[in-house]
């Protein structure tokens, strides 16, 4: 608790800087600009605000500043107290004071000063007495604001950047980082001494390059917590819109993920956690009736995993039903056989435009909308998302979201004269095509990996690039749907870290293609999204008994991973 409460001051203390200065700004107004109205109404908000959220941190003493403030602000609107510059001092020596608590609190000194507990008084005295008990106020501010403008100067350990000044900084080290690949190309054509100094030269650039782009990454990295949070009172309200109790539980809160990959899933998991409401917890009598807690829990855990975060949004409610979910298929002809299907592809189908199982619909839930919405979202940045679920038990959605868009840890591949690069994090294992496993020519096929059919697609007839394939051909093993697939392709380059570019307009509804990138060569690369490539192909392969065991015999022997 004292980590989530922690989380919770960090988030407080930024919010509180920028609405103190606010109401500094509106109060300075008052004494130089028209509509004295409106900018009442602006400081009484932003006080009101400040008033509610310290006390939603249990910050009593900043807290209860804000509502003697309130008092006044509620009579000046009223007229009852009129608008003269000694109030205004003692409004402005307010933000003072409220200054000074919210220092102390980022140095650990919760409010343990009682310097607020004055100008408490003071506020209350010109409420009760009107403007003659505010004599002196004036002098006593402005030598107050003097003090901590001193104090403040040597205080000052954080500042607040603009996301956009972060987006460009990390632009421009995605630029000095292909700057880099292309003058190291160079210089290992460069012989002689020279040549090596060169390049001993050139290995500190790259650690000093390493070193900046880790630093501007962290810059951009902020802990899931506080923005989990944000949607407890979103749970709660839709909760309570159904007619249903549900609460909100955050485990592991402090696993940062760039502030770019936040806003991009940000709608995603409003439309998850709508789902989960709507569609998963039950309502009390019936939670009560099969021995549940009448109040359900809907909880968001986050790790680091496969050089990415791992997101999983859990209830506790009704689970899915395979026999509804099955017969929705049958009706949309989405799958001839659904009840075949393991649990995960048939999940997945929920997914699919158009696909709702809800016997009503409502302003919630049930008009085919949201999932769909949600895997594009996922699959735009770089994510992947699948289904657990037991009927009576809860439904889990289990989200892979990359740590930051603007670079990726990427395997370079070739295929004739073209190169792609696949995601790192979904790269299980490099190895030899066995002869045999596609026909010559063939997009797809088996080969046979661990004792196991593993289905795979060769890139250079799925792409339609043309040309006969190499006598020897590799395979990059890669994650897809909770099971594995093979991308048959004709070389293997590397790894290394690899400066995402966005596609333009023409490219970017191309299934498959998520991005590109500049090589070391200065060529163009496509950056593959491995299951949007995948997600249509395979479902056409052959069932495992199908593969002859004589031609996947090789395969045995085959290639160990690269």
């Amino acid at each position: 608790m004292d980590r989530e409460r922690d989380e919770l001051l960090h988030t407080f203390m930024a919010e509180a800087h920028e609405i103190l200065d606010e109401i500094e700004r509106a109060l300075l107004q008052l004494e130089t600009g028209p509509d004295v109205h409106d900018v009442l109404q602006r400081v009484f908000r932003a006080t009101h605000t400040l008033k509610g959220s310290a006390g939603s941190v249990g910050l009593g003493g900043l807290s209860d500043l804000g509502h003697a403030a309130e008092d006044i602000i509620e009579a000046l609107c009223r007229g009852d107290l009129p608008l003269t510059t000694p109030v205004v001092s003692l409004l402005l020596e307010t933000v003072d004071a409220a200054r000074r608590l919210v220092a102390e609190i980022e140095r650990g000194q919760v409010e343990r000063s009682a310097s607020h507990e004055e100008v408490i008084a003071r506020l209350q005295e010109a409420r009760r007495r009107g403007p003659e008990a505010l004599q002196g106020a004036w002098a006593t501010g402005a030598r107050r604001a003097t003090e901590d403008d001193a104090e403040g100067a040597t205080t000052l350990k954080s500042i607040r950047v603009a996301v956009e000044k972060l987006d460009r900084m990390a632009d421009l080290i995605g630029e000095l980082t292909l700057g880099r690949n292309r003058l190291a190309r160079t210089l290992r054509a460069v012989r002689g001494e020279a040549g090596a100094a060169l390049r001993d030269q050139m290995e500190e650039q790259d650690r000093l390059c390493r070193e900046l782009e880790e630093a501007v990454r962290a810059a951009r990295m902020v802990p899931v917590g506080p923005w989990f949070r944000h949607y407890e009172r979103t749970v709660r309200d839709l909760a309570h819109a159904q007619g249903r109790l549900a609460r909100l539980v955050v485990l592991h809160g402090d696993v940062e993920v760039d502030t770019a990959v936040v806003e991009r899933f940000r709608d995603a998991l409003t439309h998850l956690l709508r789902n989960a409401i709507c569609h998963g917890i039950e309502a009390p009598e019936a939670r009560r009736a099969a021995g549940k807690d009448p109040c359900g829990t809907i909880t968001l855990h986050a790790a680091h995993e496969r050089g990415g975060i791992a997101l999983r949004i859990s209830d506790d409610g009704a689970g899915m039903s395979r026999e509804r979910i099955a017969a929705r298929v049958r009706a949309l002809g989405r799958h001839p056989a659904p009840d075949a299907l393991p649990d995960h592809e048939l999940f997945s189908l929920v997914f699919e435009p158009g696909f709702s199982t809800a016997a009503e619909s409502s302003h919630l839930a049930g008009r085919g909308m949201g999932m769909d919405v949600v895997r594009r979202s996922v699959e735009s940045i770089q994510g992947t998302i699948r289904i657990e679920s037991r009927e009576g038990h809860g439904t889990s959605l289990l989200v892979q979201l990359p740590l930051t868009l603007a670079t990726i840890e990427g395997l370079s591949v070739g295929i004739g004269d073209e190169r792609y690069v696949v995601p790192l994090r979904a790269v299980l294992a490099c190895c030899d095509l066995p002869r045999g496993s596609l026909a010559h020519g063939g997009a797809q096929g088996l080969m046979l990996r661990s004792g196991r059919a593993l289905p795979c697609v060769r890139l250079r007839a799925l792409f339609g690039l043309g040309g006969a394939p190499p006598p020897e051909e590799r395979v990059v093993i890669v994650a897809h749907g909770g099971s594995e697939a093979g991308l048959v392709v004709d070389a293997l380059d590397g790894e290394g870290r690899t400066v995402v570019k966005p596609l333009g307009q023409l490219f970017r509804r191309v299934p498959g293609i998520s991005g590109s990138t500049i090589l070391g060569d200065g060529s163009v690369a496509m950056i593959l999204d491995v299951d949007a490539l995948l997600g249509g192909v395979l479902r056409d392969v052959g069932q495992a008994d199908a593969l002859d065991e004589r031609r996947a015999a090789p395969s045995a022997a085959g290639g160990a991973p690269a």
